[in-house]
């Protein structure tokens, strides 16, 4: 019992003399911004911002008009960053993950884990904002949107139907 006891001593002591960062989780890449800053985050980074304001962490890529829903790689469990581009930034600015993201780079981000899920008013200032590399989808709610303009502009010169009595 004691040789045990002094083998998990000595374990114990090497440990101790093994620098931190070797114990450390590697980053993986989430996204690239819309001006090429890539993104990465290990498990604990992620969870920082999670606790930020306006920032969630969804199993669905669901969002309002003014949202974006970032897809997660499997290795950090998957899932959705949801949130406004700019709490986002925001967000991963004051948990250290990058340093001076804004929120045009987020709602241009492109992943390797899938396509980014925007609101219909993110979606629109982005498509106005010129930003086209990026891998957006629109949500269900603004692409319907969409269609309707565009089903209205075509239609422009029919008539309006009108009541009569």
């Amino acid at each position: 019992m004691r040789r045990y006891s002094i083998g998990i001593l000595i374990l114990y002591l090497l440990t101790l003399s093994i620098p931190g960062s070797v114990f450390a989780q590697a980053a993986v890449p989430v996204m690239t911004l819309a001006d090429g800053t890539a993104v990465n985050m290990t498990s604990a980074q992620l969870s920082a911002l999670a606790s930020q304001p306006g920032i969630a962490l969804s199993t669905t890529p669901v969002v309002t008009a003014t949202q974006v829903a970032v897809p997660l790689p499997a290795s950090l469990g998957g899932g959705f960053i949801v949130s406004e581009p700019a709490a986002l930034a925001a967000g991963m600015n004051t948990a250290g993950i990058t340093t001076g993201a804004t929120a045009a780079g987020v709602a241009g981000a492109t992943t390797a884990a899938g396509a980014v899920t925007a609101g219909a008013s993110v979606a629109g200032a982005t498509a106005a904002a010129g930003v086209g590399t990026g891998t957006i989808a629109a949500g269900a709610a603004a692409a319907a949107a969409a269609a309707a303009v565009a089903g209205k502009a075509a239609n422009k010169d029919e008539p309006t139907p009108t009541a009569h009595h």
